[in-house]
């Protein structure tokens, strides 16, 4: 009877600590909200293929097309690779899937005008990281509007890789100038095409910086999240008109209040506030508002619990 209870005893103070481990890891350190957009947000489409045959024209669900030459890839350290190539790629076509991804439309303090952004990552069949072979380049046709602009070619710039709730870098666009955009109409689809040549993986966009007369900031105060820190939610204002998306980095915990760190938003034009947070227990929430610009703009939004599906329907057409 006496090992019966201690056996009882035993068993009940181990589910008691396993209870409390799992809780503990429950509400650990979570992921930051930059990496939890990037990499659990939503999947890309993955393309395998022989590295010494490369792809050509390789259409994407969004009707981008990706061509890669023979011998494209090699490893990471530059040293010659022979196999297998699987790429991953993902299309942020629409500013609000730019929104859902954490890159923003800023270049080096410079806000842009975007015709979207594609995420481009090999690596072989055991997960070792690739890159793009010296003096060669992926060919990506990104569709376009109905006349062509002045767009450059633009690399993403932030450490996409780190999952800690710390790592709140800003994401930057930065121009490769010898890298080129070049523009065709295709008939077919009456659109142009903006072909990018590009030599670096990672993020990579089609964009233009533009001017804003006598711009102006805007200051938001977010409800309905516990806890939020910056590390775990992002806010935006994507303006209605005009190819762009500008995420409010600036947070003042006493307040609950985020804002920009430098004014891009003209006065009288009309913006959605989008905010997105990645909470304990796994828990996402969610907000979209549409509202006017003026000359101090202070806004209180309130988030509600909400899954990525919704989230992603309601941004698409953004």
């Amino acid at each position: 009877m006496k090992i019966f209870k201690a056996f009882s005893v035993l068993a009940v103070l181990c589910i008691a600590f396993f209870s409390c481990k799992n809780d503990q890891e429950d509400f650990g350190p979570m992921k930051g909200i930059n990496y939890f957009s990037r990499n659990d947000a939503f999947d890309g489409e993955q393309i395998s293929f022989e590295n010494k045959d490369g792809i050509s024209n390789h259409l994407l669900k969004k009707q981008t097309s990706i061509t890669a030459s023979s011998n494209c890839f090699t490893n990471e350290d530059g040293s010659a690779f022979t196999g297998k190539v699987v790429l991953t790629c993902k299309e942020d076509l629409v500013r609000g899937f730019m929104v859902l991804n954490c890159v923003p439309t800023v270049s080096d303090g410079n806000p842009l005008s975007s015709e979207g952004a594609i995420y481009l990552n090999a690596v072989d069949i055991y997960g070792h990281e690739l890159k793009i072979a010296s003096g060669k380049n992926i060919e990506i046709a990104m569709p376009g509007g109905p006349v062509p602009n002045q767009n450059k070619l633009y690399y993403g710039e932030d450490n996409v890789k780190d999952p800690s709730p710390e790592n709140t870098s800003l994401f930057n666009w930065k121009q490769f100038s010898s890298d080129t955009v070049e523009y065709y109409f295709d008939n077919a689809a009456a659109k142009y095409y903006y072909k990018l040549n590009c030599t670096e993986l990672g993020w990579i966009s089609c964009g233009r910086i533009v001017s804003v007369v006598n711009p102006v900031g805007i200051k938001v105060r977010v409800k309905g999240i516990f806890p939020m820190y910056a590390s775990n939610t992002a806010v935006y204002v994507v303006p209605v008109s005009g190819e762009s998306a500008f995420r409010l980095w600036n947070y003042d915990a006493a307040e609950f209040m985020y804002s920009l760190d430098k004014p891009y938003l003209s006065q009288g034009s009309q913006v959605y506030i989008i905010v997105i947070a990645s909470v304990r227990k796994f828990k996402i929430f969610y907000s979209r508002e549409l509202i006017t610009i003026g000359a101090n703009t202070t806004e209180t939004v309130e988030a509600v619990q909400s899954s990525l599906n919704s989230i992603a329907s309601n941004l698409y057409y953004l």
